[in-house]
C-alpha cells in the first residue's frame, strides 16, 4: 500500500508548482520580448519587470520564482546573461540577484539561438 503524503507535503508540493509555474510564464514574456526585438533585427536585449509571487514582499518566494527563472533562461540557451546588482555602483554581473522586487537583465543571442523564442 502507497503511503499518502501528508496534508503538509501536499500544500509544500502546490505551493513550488505554483512558483514553478510564475517563472515559467515569466521566462515565456522575456522571450516573447526577445523575439520580437529578434524580429527588428537585434541581438541584445535590456529588460526589467517585477518579479512574480504569491504573496508580495515575500522575499523567500521572489528568491524561489528567480531561481526557477535563472534556471529556465539557463536552458533556452542565450550566449550571454548579465544581471543587474542595483546597490550603488551599478553593475552587471553573471549570477542571478535581485533588488527588492524588482530584476533587470541584459541578454544577447545570435540567429542560431532565435528558435529558443518560441
Amino acid at each position: 500500500m502507497a503511503v499518502r503524503p501528508t496534508l503538509a507535503e501536499q500544500q509544500a508540493k502546490a505551493r513550488r508548482d505554483k512558483l514553478e509555474l510564475l517563472a515559467l510564464t515569466f521566462a515565456g514574456d522575456l522571450k516573447k520580448d526577445c523575439k520580437a526585438a529578434h524580429e527588428l533585427g537585434r541581438r541584445t536585449l535590456t529588460w526589467g519587470a517585477v518579479v512574480p509571487c504569491l504573496v508580495p514582499g515575500i522575499e523567500e518566494e521572489m528568491d524561489e520564482v528567480l531561481g526557477y527563472f535563472s534556471k529556465n533562461l539557463a536552458d533556452a540557451g542565450f550566449n550571454k546573461i548579465e544581471w543587474c546588482r542595483a546597490q550603488a555602483p551599478t553593475t552587471w554581473v553573471e549570477d542571478p540577484c535581485r533588488h527588492g522586487s524588482h530584476v533587470h537583465m541584459r541578454l544577447y543571442w545570435d540567429d542560431e539561438k532565435a528558435p529558443a523564442f518560441e
